[in-house]
């Protein structure tokens, strides 16, 4: 036994400068194999998304801020092949403090290695960014009034006609660009064809000046939704018509009249519906004298009684378009004249008579001299000279432009 301890010792100890040499060589093959089989290698992991941290420090200050620009970064990294091939964005984390924010709102990004990760064994060699562009703007409160606006119909023959809200206006917490921005409050009521009154509660919805829904974190409401008491009414539509508006100067006629609306929608209970079968404007306008193009614009709402009230537009404009007639003289001869009731008497007719007609252009050029039926009638006139009423018979549509006598002398 001692012998062969003697042995294991003898070859231990020979040759140990021998030994030694041998066992470097061998370390040496063994790392030269090691790095060529897992060599260094660099590679550019993408996207690593920036965690903001310390929000607090914005906050405290009753400011918010919004990130302008890119919220990931691009890192390079080496490192053995067989660490780094494995490694992702996921590996990593970036991160910026508000708390390092500075005075032209930028934050430093510091990338390192997730704790647990292989990503602790490579190197970050650099990154794409070195800051995040941050713009801070202050927080202020406003109160706005609440609007009611409906989405979808009510049962046929029925629509709104009155609203209560349980609140008439929100506080709203914001940046001051989106406070300036909000254009009107809306509570969204859906009528869900209803026939009846009815209270939901209706979500509150902000609005700019181009009708697009204003949607941000950064907005604090006092209120999100609110009660909306609807006032459901029946409806009936009835013409407008023009009564008695007088007429225009003499040797003037109406060539048209346009009314920009024919018909309007009333709201109201059955009973004061029914007594309603037209809007008859009789009160607001009067052509008398008239010469030139007649224009108003009417509002329908005094034409309703109490306990009615018009359903969409009520502002209704006239335009009455005047125009001289045309006009065409005769000169009607003695002989042309009836004379009427003459009895014993001799009756002369001194002179021809000028007759002068107005009308439609299209109505006057037709006319002729054949058209006209003149007459006098001298009936218990005693002898001598007078001056008697002419009597003219002219067709439809066609009126003398003046009064007329004519000098006659009975014998």
């Amino acid at each position: 036994m001692k012998r062969a301890i003697r042995k294991i010792k003898a070859s231990f100890t020979h040759n140990v400068g021998i030994k030694v040499v041998a066992f470097i060589v061998a370390a040496l093959i063994w790392l030269t194999v090691v790095n060529m089989t897992d060599p260094e290698k660099t590679v550019v992991i993408y996207s690593v998304p920036v965690e903001i941290t310390h929000e607090d420090a914005i906050s405290d200050m009753e400011m918010v801020y919004e990130v302008r620009s890119d919220k990931y970064v691009n890192i390079t990294i080496s490192g053995k092949r067989s660490v780094v091939s494995g490694l992702s964005a996921d590996d990593f984390k970036a991160t910026a403090s508000l708390k390092e924010l500075s005075k032209v709102n930028s934050v430093p990004i510091e990338v390192s290695a997730r704790q647990g990760s292989k990503a602790r064994k490579v190197t970050i060699e650099k990154q794409s960014v070195q800051t995040l562009m941050i713009e801070i703007e202050e927080i202020k409160k406003k109160n706005f009034n609440i609007q009611v606006e409906y989405s979808g119909n009510a049962a046929a023959g029925f629509v709104p006609s009155k609203y209560t809200l349980s609140k008439n206006n929100v506080s709203i917490t914001a940046p001051n660009s989106i406070l300036n921005s909000i254009d009107r409050v809306v509570a969204e009521c859906e009528l869900e064809g209803n026939s009846a009154d009815f209270t939901n509660k209706c979500r509150l919805l902000l609005y700019d000046s181009k009708g697009n829904i204003i949607r941000t974190k950064h907005v604090t409401m006092s209120s999100r939704q609110v009660y909306v008491t609807v006032k459901i009414d029946k409806e009936k539509e009835v013409p407008i018509e023009i009564g008695n508006i007088g007429t225009p100067a003499k040797g003037y006629e109406i060539k048209s009249t346009i009314l920009s609306l024919d018909k309007v929608r009333l709201v109201g209970d059955e009973e004061s519906l029914d007594r309603i079968d037209r809007i008859l404007l009789d009160k607001d306008i009067d052509i008398s004298k008239a010469k030139d193009k007649y224009t108003k614009t009417i509002d329908l709402k005094q034409y309703v009684p109490i306990g009615v009230v018009i359903y969409g537009e009520s502002m209704v404009k006239i335009e009455i378009e005047i125009s001289k007639m045309a006009t065409k003289t005769f000169q009607v001869k003695s002989s042309d004249i009836e004379i009427k009731n003459p009895g014993d008497n001799s009756v002369q007719i001194l002179g021809e008579v000028k007759v002068t007609l107005q009308g439609e252009n299209e109505v006057i050029s037709q006319i002729s001299l054949k058209d006209i039926e003149a007459s006098i009638d001298v009936d218990k006139l005693d002898k001598g000279k007078h001056q008697v009423p002419l009597k003219l018979k002219v067709p439809e549509g066609v009126m003398v432009s003046e009064d007329l006598n004519v000098q006659i002398k009975i014998k």
